[in-house]
């Protein structure tokens, strides 16, 4: 079963890694590939777990009315 990150983009293109609790800030300069690990989520809780985030956002970003919240699927090297 596939497991998720959940990635919150803020208004001024900052992303922010969902921990289930809290934002983890994620440094992208120029076209680099962005590798990142963290709480993951099962396709089950993503629901919630997209809801929650986009609650906290609103609450830490409280100009940013429609928050930028993606799953991003974790991918296994074989």
């Amino acid at each position: 079963m596939p497991k998720y990150n959940i990635i919150y983009t803020a208004p001024n293109h900052d992303l922010y890694l969902w921990t289930g609790n809290a934002f983890f800030t994620l440094e992208k300069k120029d076209q680099e590939v962005l590798h990142f690990s963290g709480p993951d989520f099962k396709e089950d809780d993503l629901a919630e777990a997209i809801a929650d985030c986009k609650k906290a956002a609103r609450e830490k970003f409280p100009n940013d009315e429609e928050p930028d919240v993606k799953a991003v699927e974790i991918k296994v090297a074989d």
